[in-house]
């Protein structure tokens, strides 16, 4: 595990194994700190690998569950609200292409 944390390649892991060598890495320096011990150089560096490609993933699944419900609620809108909807964005496209007097 240890050498797995050293290594890794982010991109070649699963979500769920990225969590387990940041659970593993807090732990080894949660050790470190116990036997007051300087923790190695490369772990804060690879902690803070891991954060930020657990969080960039978090938020990527995040935008993707977001336009699934906005799909999923643009099918449930009624022939009428769809209407309405593209005419204000033609109302909207049409006040862009007219110029305004100066």
């Amino acid at each position: 595990m240890l050498e797995l944390l050293k290594n890794f390649v982010a991109n070649r892991l699963s979500l769920d194994e990225l969590v387990t060598l940041a659970a593993y890495g807090r732990s080894l320096r949660a050790e470190y700190e116990y036997h007051s011990l300087d923790e190695p150089s490369w772990l804060d560096s690879r902690l803070k690998t891991l954060r930020r490609e657990i969080q960039s993933r978090n938020a990527d699944e995040l935008e993707r569950r977001k336009k699934q419900i906005e799909t999923s609620l643009n099918a449930l809108k009624t022939p009428a609200e769809r209407k309405k909807e593209l005419l204000k964005q033609l109302e909207e496209v049409n006040s862009q292409l007219t110029p305004t007097s100066a």
